[in-house]
């Protein structure tokens, strides 16, 4: 994946988009309570996002170039893919050291944004489902479907808080995600945000906050940096994420 060519592809692009912020759904654990106009379409792209684990005497890194596409279907729908062409996984263990790359799943989903009669507050509903195409150490193995609902609440001033409730089923079990962002606006065109989210599933839960920056360009561009930091033993040591997502009309 050339990276470079992409940065420079963002940097040339035109800003005949919307006036308003996009809906973009990265960078946090949740998505946005909210659809992409109808006929408007939109890219996500981790550059990528990174986790480190450790655990006793082994220590594990892993980095995802996750991609999704989305696209309005109508004033309150949408249609999305999401699959990760590059993976790779590094594990130390002592003097021991093994590298592997890979593919990740693909999942189809569905996102509807219901009209509320509320001034402030906004929902999206977000179905999908995961196939297990990707490489042996990035899939699941198995098909995963999730259901997730966003709620957003505006306090006005580009101010607004997000709470997130999403459950993945697979191979019988069920992984249930809970979370809260705070966004507040910083100067210009950047942004900020604060969040916390538990994952709870399998017997074990992890517990993460953090929080990031995001910079919007020519109205249609995105670019996010983000870490979360693991609030419990089982949780991973932290994340980080670099990320664009590009908005056409």
């Amino acid at each position: 994946m050339n990276f470079p060519a992409l940065g420079v592809l963002i940097l040339l692009l035109p800003g005949a988009a919307l006036a308003d912020t996009p809906p973009f759904d990265r960078p946090s654990f949740s998505f946005a309570p909210a659809v992409l106009p109808a006929g408007s379409f939109a890219w996500e792209q981790g550059l990528p996002d990174m986790e480190r684990d450790s655990d006793g005497g082994a220590r594990m890194t892993t980095y995802a170039a996750d991609t999704v596409l989305r696209f309005g279907l109508t004033s309150n729908i949408e249609v999305q893919l999401h699959t990760s062409p590059w993976n790779r996984m590094t594990t130390r263990v002592e003097n021991l050291h093994a590298d592997v790359e890979g593919t990740g799943d693909s999942a189809l989903g569905i996102k509807w944004a219901p009209l509320l009669d509320s001034k402030v507050w906004t929902l999206a509903v977000l179905g999908l489902i995961s196939v297990d195409t990707g490489s042996s150490a990035f899939s699941n193995g198995h098909t995963v479907t999730s259901l997730g609902v966003a709620a957003g609440r505006d306090f006005g001033d580009n101010h607004s808080l997000g709470l997130y409730a999403n459950v993945d089923h697979g191979a019988g079990q069920n992984t249930w995600t809970e979370s809260a962002n705070f966004n507040f606006p910083i100067q210009g065109g950047f942004g900020g945000f604060v969040q916390v989210g538990r994952f709870n599933g399998g017997g074990t839960s992890r517990s993460l906050a953090g929080g990031g920056i995001t910079w919007l360009l020519h109205d249609c561009v995105q670019v996010d940096l983000g870490a979360n930091f693991g609030l419990t033993s089982r949780s991973p040591d932290y994340q980080a994420g670099l990320g664009v997502s590009v908005f056409w009309k």
